[in-house]
């Protein structure tokens, strides 16, 4: 039964995940599903794209073209066909899959391309079960492995498991594939990894990419919001995660570190650059010492850590500058204020980073965060003698980043990055 709009169904994942496999087991489906393909690969020279019309009904749509507007272009001129029960995008490995939301999301606004044809249905990652551990320990970065990222600038030095992170924090259904060469343990424990980054999404188990249709196409569990949200450090910060820091069912903890005094810089650069083997992901954002005005975004993940600006604090901006036409916003800057109202000493300004880990221990690093933060002697210095810390964290540019705390920084922005 043809469906109007067209359910998309996009295919995220690292490179040897399975996805091209997943891809030909759904065109090749017993159920009698008319379902149309797009991937990026080899076409005949000359040409834009190649189609091939299988004996089922099914069509595979290649494409020269990777950019989102030649992937939108084949989406609406499969939905204008009229013979499909939805369309499967195969994405690229670089592909960052918020991007392709974002772009192809909005398709019932009169004026877009997709209006009315096609919706996003489902998004789906394919993670390879016997190499996750490896890569996701990694410190590689793309260049290494060979792959350019979104842009090419291979100079940027986004990593394998930064990539590997987008994937799994922004999608509905995990498809943990080729789970025969892995054996039943380390699928276990890549399973719980995979549900503590992201507890919203739906999980299925395969070899082959023999995965059911019906779990990852018309299954309408694509919202934005929700799936944006999705992230298990996020779901943690806005409440929606059971606040206890006793590990959950998959074994996965998580622990909420918050303070209302800023960090030594060198403490807090030092605990950076520890090993922090027992964390699988870490964000937020803290408040140092000698940098008063700016807030510093932290961003973990496996191997590899990036710190950088997240925005100027509202307790060193003017109250001429604060928002006066945005209720939610003004709820929120005074849900988040310390002290009086009239005191900007500190304000908004504050501690607030999120771990998640297997084995984590909330107590130690309770300890090694208290450990950063000021003494009492320090603090009596005030903002003027702060300045006086040694401060190893490179300059912050924040001319884009104004109040924008939750900003994901990511190669694109000037923050420093070292690997564990």
């Amino acid at each position: 039964m043809n469906q109007t709009p067209l359910p998309i169904t996009v295919l995220s994942g690292f490179t040897g995940a399975g996805k091209t496999t997943l891809v030909d087991a759904l065109l090749a489906n017993a159920e009698g599903l008319r379902l149309a393909a797009v991937t990026c690969g080899k076409v005949a020279a000359g040409a834009d794209r190649q189609t091939t019309d299988l004996p089922n009904g099914c069509m595979l749509l290649s494409l020269s073209d990777r950019s989102i507007e030649a992937v939108e272009r084949a989406i609406t001129w499969i939905a204008e066909q009229q013979r499909f029960d939805a369309v499967v995008v195969e994405t690229s490995v670089i592909a960052d899959p918020m991007t392709i939301a974002e772009h192809l999301a909005f398709g019932d606004d009169d004026d877009a391309t997709l209006a009315g044809r096609a919706q996003l249905d489902t998004f789906v990652t394919v993670i390879d079960a016997a190499n996750f551990s490896r890569d996701y320990a990694s410190s590689d970065a793309l260049a290494e492995r060979g792959l350019p990222s979104a842009d090419h600038d291979e100079e940027d030095g986004k990593t394998v498991v930064e990539t590997l992170v987008e994937h799994i924090e922004f999608c509905d259904v995990i498809v943990i594939n080729k789970t025969d060469l892995a054996g039943a343990d380390e699928v276990g424990k890549v399973a719980r990894i995979l549900h503590g980054l992201n507890p919203r999404a739906v999980q299925v188990r395969t070899q082959s990419g023999n995965v059911p249709p019906d779990e990852i196409l018309n299954t309408g569990r694509f919202d934005f919001d929700a799936t944006a949200s999705a992230p298990g450090w996020l779901a943690i910060l806005n409440g929606e995660h059971p606040s206890s820091d006793e590990p959950d069912a998959f074994g996965v903890g998580h622990f909420v570190y918050r303070a209302r005094r800023p960090f030594h810089p060198e403490r807090l650069w030092n605990l950076l650059h520890q090993e922090w083997p027992d964390v699988l992901r870490a964000k937020g954002f803290f408040w140092l010492a000698t940098r008063s005005d700016v807030g510093g975004s932290l961003s973990q993940a496996g191997g590899t850590v990036r710190h950088g600006p997240a925005g100027v604090w509202w307790a060193a901006q003017d109250r001429s500058e604060w928002p006066t036409d945005d209720p939610e916003l003004e709820a929120e800057i005074v849900a988040e204020w310390y002290g009086d109202p009239d005191d900007n000493s500190i304000g908004d300004r504050r501690q607030e980073l999120v771990l998640i880990g297997l084995n984590l221990d909330p107590a130690s690093w309770q300890d090694k965060f208290d450990a950063c933060l000021l003494s009492d002697d320090e603090w009596a210095l005030g903002p003027d003698g702060w300045q006086r810390f040694a401060d190893p964290f490179p300059a912050w540019e924040v001319e884009d980043h104004d109040h924008d705390h939750d900003h994901d920084h990511g190669p694109d922005c000037d923050c420093e990055d070292h690997r564990h």
